[in-house]
């Protein structure tokens, strides 16, 4: 009972700590990028800042990023970034780690979280509601229009946090969205993150979390005839080195 109650209150601890030092950066960030999103036409700048906050976030609690196969990718050439998903710290990791500017493709109640929502909208955060598929689709039919010269979009292609680590089915709509583009798809595989933050835990546990960059597939000859296929491809090159980080 005493080690039980011990975990306990360094597990309390280690979540307050977490959440104070993030609402923390995020008004100290949060404000200049407001401003700076509202005269930045690509969504690089206020980008940038969100690196910072990122670069913050997991280095006060003690996170390591190692990261695999960034020869893979050219910076000045954009992708669609198509990864599993097991923590908050996902994104965090990304944002901090590759240098490309992301559109990520995150659900519409995000939107509505102060501070971070409005720097993430104005930052050209592509947002999807969930509910209406054909809203969903005009949104990010309007969205490919901005990826050029590294500006990339990226996918959660599980849709959802997994509880273990373990790959969920995947969705559809980043492989239809990179044959819609014509842009080349990178399958990010991330290891271990779900150890360092949970889903249903506020704690972020320090440790080291890994990225591996596959190479790009290219899309030019496929149509959306072809989904399936590029989407098992996909999914098995993220399934394959999770299998052999293991």
């Amino acid at each position: 009972m005493i080690l039980y109650t011990k975990k306990g209150l360094k597990n309390a601890l280690g979540a307050v700590y977490t959440i104070i030092t993030t609402v923390i950066y995020t008004i100290i960030l949060g404000t200049p990028t407001l401003f700076i999103a509202l005269v930045s036409k690509t969504g690089k700048a206020p980008y940038s800042m969100g690196k910072v906050w990122a670069w913050l976030i997991t280095v006060t609690n003690r996170v390591k990023v190692q990261v695999e196969g960034m020869d893979n990718i050219i910076r000045s050439k954009s992708y669609v970034f198509i990864s599993n998903h097991a923590s908050h710290l996902d994104a965090l990791a990304i944002c901090r780690s590759i240098p490309h500017t992301m559109r990520f493709v995150a659900k519409r109640s995000l939107a509505k979280v102060p501070i971070f929502g409005w720097c993430a909208k104005l930052g050209k955060i592509i947002f999807i509601d969930r509910g209406n598929s054909k809203a969903a689709i005009e949104t990010v039919n309007k969205a490919i229009a901005d990826l050029k010269d590294g500006i990339s979009a990226f996918f959660f292609a599980e849709g959802t946090r997994s509880l273990d680590g373990k790959l969920l089915p995947f969705k559809k709509g980043g492989v239809v969205f990179a044959i819609k583009s014509k842009l080349p798809i990178v399958p990010i595989t991330i290891v271990g993150s779900y150890k360092l933050l949970p889903k249903k835990c506020l704690r972020i546990r320090p440790g080291t979390l890994k990225i591996i960059v596959g190479k790009p597939i290219d899309t030019a000859q496929y149509t959306e005839k072809d989904r399936d296929y590029l989407l098992y491809k996909v999914r098995e090159t993220i399934r394959k080195n999770l299998d052999l980080a293991a």
